[in-house]
């Protein structure tokens, strides 16, 4: 199962429409701290995560994440904004820029799950 978060309704509906249709299951969460929460009852196979969401930001969620022991769930975290790359530091296990393809969506998700 993956799980998308985005605040962006319709970049977390179509993240999820593309990936259902790969096969996957896909749960959505809009906000950080309900992505925490959801993460932590039920562990997703991988998350794909925004950074700028409302109630907690994703790489506050990511912390979170791995000072909670989650450090084998991958996490791809999207983001438009720049030097990207300091969210691997934080334990990210890749970075998908937007805006991106869905030949790069489905190639980096499936590389990880």
């Amino acid at each position: 199962m993956i799980l998308v978060v985005d605040d962006e309704r319709s970049i977390a509906d179509f993240i999820a429409e593309v990936l259902s249709e790969e096969g996957y299951h896909v749960r959505v969460c809009h906000d950080g701290a309900s992505a925490l929460l959801n993460i932590q009852s039920e562990a997703p196979d991988l998350v794909v995560l925004d950074i700028g969401l409302p109630v907690m930001t994703g790489d506050t969620v990511l912390r979170e994440l791995r000072a909670g022991g989650f450090n084998g769930l991958p996490v791809i975290i999207t983001t438009a904004g720049p030097h990207a790359e300091r969210f691997l530091a934080d334990g990210a296990t890749a970075i998908l820029k937007k805006p991106f393809t869905l030949e790069r969506l489905i190639e980096i998700v499936g590389s990880h799950v």
